[in-house]
């Protein structure tokens, strides 16, 4: 008798060199894969901070890697609160006491990315949620609707709760795949939908988000041969289905299921090389952070 419906990972070729860099962006799931990849020592770049709809993740890539220096789109997307800056585009970790020093982090995530996008053999990208807030901003275009990236704990009075569409979330990829290609021939792309569930959104509006996002990359990946889907939220939803396998808040996927998704991902990305490469990898940043214990 079977008690459960089992992900079989697929090996898909080429596989990925734990040798080469990769880069991450999207929601607070890129952040745990990094981590895996990390205590491998697989250069992984993950340090756009956290961004959740897919509107925001394509506009931080456009205007770090596409925009030129004379773009006031970083400048007109700073606000004070608080006595400090912050931007619409990224979240709190780049918020600063001066103007000069959020722009100074900002400019130095950016140039990171570019450096790690020279070398990387691929981008993962996470999405977390079709919904997004939306604020007028007479900086930019009056007329035009300005999606966030991060509330910043404004007054909920400011902005306007939308969900994206899934031909919106398509067309927006498909061009923005479409020019990384461009500038980075060796660049493969793979999409993730999180696992975490956004449950302010409420039960069916966490379900509707997650169904939109799947429609969307499916409709990116169809048309574009080097963008694959890495089904994160069904290996969580379908495989694991047990609240054992989420932390305490009963949203986040526990660490025994980040192990696992993980596992998952080297079945699919690595082949047998790689593995041992990742083995002796772990072993080598397990012993470099060991901590010996002193006898007095």
């Amino acid at each position: 008798m079977k008690f459960r419906t089992e992900y079989k990972a697929t090996p898909i070729e080429p596989s990925l060199d734990p040798s080469r860099p990769i880069v991450l962006v999207g929601s607070c799931f890129a952040s745990n894969i990094a981590l895996k990849m990390q205590s491998s020592q697989w250069e992984a770049f993950n340090s756009v901070g956290t961004l959740y709809n897919p509107v925001s993740i394509a506009k931080v890539l456009s205007w770090m890697i596409f925009d030129d220096e004379k773009s006031d789109a970083l400048e007109n997307s700073l606000f004070v609160c608080e006595n400090r800056i912050h931007s619409w585009l990224f979240d709190s970790h780049f918020s600063a006491s001066s103007k000069e020093r959020c722009k100074e982090r900002i400019y130095d995530a950016r140039d990171g990315l570019l450096s790690a996008l020279e070398n990387a053999q691929a981008l993962i990208v996470t999405f977390g949620t079709a919904w997004c807030y939306s604020i007028e901003n007479p900086d930019v275009n009056e007329n035009e609707r300005y999606i966030v990236a991060n509330c910043h704990k404004m007054p909920s009075a400011l902005f306007r709760r939308e969900r994206l569409n899934p031909d919106e979330i398509s067309s927006l990829w498909i061009d923005l795949c479409h020019r990384l290609k461009e500038k980075y021939p060796q660049l493969r792309i793979i999409f993730t939908v999180s696992p975490v569930r956004h449950l302010k959104d409420g039960f069916e509006g966490n379900s509707l988000s997650k169904a939109i996002l799947l429609l969307a990359i499916e409709q990116i990946c169809k048309n574009i041969d080097f963008c694959i889907y890495f089904p994160a939220y069904e290996i969580v939803c379908d495989d694991l289905r047990d609240y054992r396998f989420y932390a305490s808040d009963m949203v986040h996927p526990s660490q025994t299921a980040v192990e696992y998704i993980w596992e998952i991902f080297l079945k699919t990305f690595i082949d047998e090389n790689g593995e041992k490469m990742l083995k002796e990898g772990e072993k080598r940043f397990k012993a470099m952070n060991h901590r010996p214990i002193l006898i007095e």
